[in-house]
């Protein structure tokens, strides 16, 4: 398994003598694996169907909102954790902060300890032209 990357330019916000484009390595040429595809790899490595590990993630896809919205982190063992955050405007004074500050709501992911050893294995390969 490889992680293919390729070169992009990009400009500097800080303009230093000579380098005002710098360059940078990104990802590239994913591609997508749908619930469908994990439920599949799932049930060739268990003993479990295809249809009860799907039924399990469309599950586990219908729950998570529901324990966030409820004002909890989900903390899933080896896998991870799932979180909210907020982004909004900033005040003068703690008084002035209520709802309408609120701007955007995200969800984040913490991986685990032992999908962050695994990330840890990583191969690349540059893409060519």
């Amino acid at each position: 398994m490889t992680i293919e990357y390729k070169v992009v330019q990009i400009k500097t916000p800080i303009k230093k003598e000579g380098e005002d484009h710098l360059f940078y390595p990104r990802v590239c040429n994913r591609e997508k694996i749908n619930l469908r595809d994990m439920a599949k790899r799932i049930a060739s490595i268990s003993t479990f169907s295809e249809i009860d590990v799907q039924g399990v993630l469309t599950a586990f896809v219908t729950e998570i909102p529901y324990f966030l919205l409820d004002n909890h982190s989900v903390e899933l063992g080896e896998l991870g954790t799932f979180s909210l955050h907020i982004t909004g405007k900033g005040v003068q004074k703690p008084e002035q902060i209520n709802t309408r500050n609120i701007h955007t709501v995200k969800m984040a992911f913490r991986p685990g300890t032992r999908i962050k050893e695994e990330l840890k294995k990583a191969e690349f390969k540059k893409r060519r032209k």
